[in-house]
C-alpha cells in the first residue's frame, strides 16, 4: 500500500484487517472472554442492512456437543470443531420481506415517518426482487455484511475466524430448530485462537484493482 498518513484510528482498523484470515483450526483450550463476544456481536449488530431491515438474527453456540454436529453438517472442517464459539447468521425467507409483512412493518416503525413514509421507497425495491428472483441472495448477502464486521471486530481484539459457506443448509437449520419455511442460513462464522501457523495474506496490490471511471 501507498505511504500516506493517517489516523491513528485508521491505522489499527487497517491492522486488524492486515490481521485476520481464514484460520483452519482453533486452541479447543482457550475460551473467548463473555465481554469480548458480545463487542463481536455489537459489531455484528451496527452493521449496515438494505432498506436498514437487519436481516439477520445470530445464533451463538459453544458446547462442544453442539459443535461437534455443525462439524457434521460442514463436512468435517476442523476450524468448526475446534471453536470457541460458533456464530451462524440466519436471515428470514423471501415472504418476510413483502410490503405488507409484520416484520417490514415492524422494523420500518422505527424510522422517522414510519411505515407510511417507509413503503412508499421500499415497494418498488420488493417489485424489482421479485421480477429478478433475487430475494433470498438479496437477503443472504446482509448477513455477509455482519460477517465482515464481526470478524474485523474479532481481529481488533486478538481473535481469529474464518466465513464458512461449506455445509448442509438442512442439518444446519435442524441444529438451531429453526423450520426452513422461516428461515435461511447466510454463513457460520466459527471464532477462536489460532493453533496453526499464520499464513501470509495474498492480495492483489491496490492498483490492479481499481479504475477511475468517469463519464
Amino acid at each position: 500500500m501507498t505511504e500516506i498518513n493517517i489516523s491513528y484510528e485508521a491505522q489499527a482498523l487497517l491492522a486488524a484487517m492486515e490481521r485476520r484470515y481464514a484460520c483452519k483450526r482453533f486452541d479447543p483450550k482457550k475460551k473467548i472472554p463473555e465481554q469480548d463476544l458480545r463487542l463481536i456481536l455489537e459489531a455484528g449488530r451496527l452493521a449496515p442492512s438494505s432498506f436498514g431491515l437487519e436481516h439477520w438474527h445470530f445464533f451463538v453456540s459453544r458446547s462442544q456437543k453442539t459443535l461437534d454436529r455443525f462439524y457434521d453438517a460442514c463436512f468435517a472442517q476442523e476450524n468448526i470443531r475446534t471453536a470457541a464459539a460458533l456464530i451462524s447468521i440466519a436471515v428470514r425467507t423471501a415472504s418476510s420481506y413483502h410490503p405488507e409483512s409484520d416484520f417490514v412493518r415492524s422494523r420500518s416503525e422505527r424510522f422517522p415517518g414510519g411505515y407510511a413514509v417507509f413503503i412508499d421507497e421500499y415497494r418498488g425495491y420488493w417489485d424489482f426482487l421479485v421480477k429478478s428472483g433475487t430475494i433470498e441472495s438479496w437477503a443472504r448477502a446482509q448477513g455477509y455484511i455482519a460477517a465482515t464486521h464481526m470478524m474485523t471486530m474479532a481481529a481488533s481484539l486478538g481473535i481469529d475466524s474464518c466465513a464458512i459457506e461449506g455445509y448442509n443448509e438442512e442439518a444446519v437449520l435442524s441444529i438451531l430448530e429453526l423450520p426452513r419455511s422461516d428461515w435461511r442460513i447466510s454463513l457460520l462464522l466459527p471464532l477462536g485462537y489460532r493453533d496453526e501457523p499464520v499464513r501470509e495474506k495474498i492480495r492483489m496490490p491496490l492498483d490492479n484493482l481499481f479504475t477511475e471511471k468517469d463519464l
